[in-house]
């Protein structure tokens, strides 16, 4: 069973304080950040992921509308540099695949060689 967050609400809850006594979210982020010992990107990240669990808004746009829209761009832009030549992401992403790929079948055998194991015990 997962534990219960506290560090999230604790840091959402006085980051909370701290911008109602009139600071920015960025220096509260430093002071509770101080005071906890942790980096002001952790508390940030603490303090964001608490708020859109409990349906808080952020004045960030999405990130997939950011995305979205990025991505139009570049499909309707023409190619620079090198068109023989595949783009790092690409290749990147493809190896990623394939080493998830990889993994599946390696999950999956293990998975056949455990039932195989379970029949004997059983049968």
């Amino acid at each position: 069973m997962p534990r219960t967050a506290t560090i999230g609400p604790a840091v959402y809850k006085r980051v909370s304080e701290l911008t109602a006594e009139g600071r920015s979210r960025t220096e509260a982020f430093e002071v509770v950040a101080a005071e906890r010992s942790m980096n002001a990107g952790t508390v940030s990240a603490n303090y964001y992921r608490t708020a859109r669990s409990e349906g808080g808004t952020t004045k960030r746009p999405k990130t997939r509308a950011r995305k979205a829209a990025t991505t139009r761009q570049t499909r309707t832009q023409a190619p620079r540099g090198r068109a023989a030549s595949k783009p790092k992401a690409d290749t990147d992403l493809t190896a990623l695949a394939n080493q998830i790929g990889d993994l599946t079948q390696r999950v999956v055998r293990q998975v056949e060689e455990r039932d195989r194991r379970i029949r004997q015990l059983l049968g």
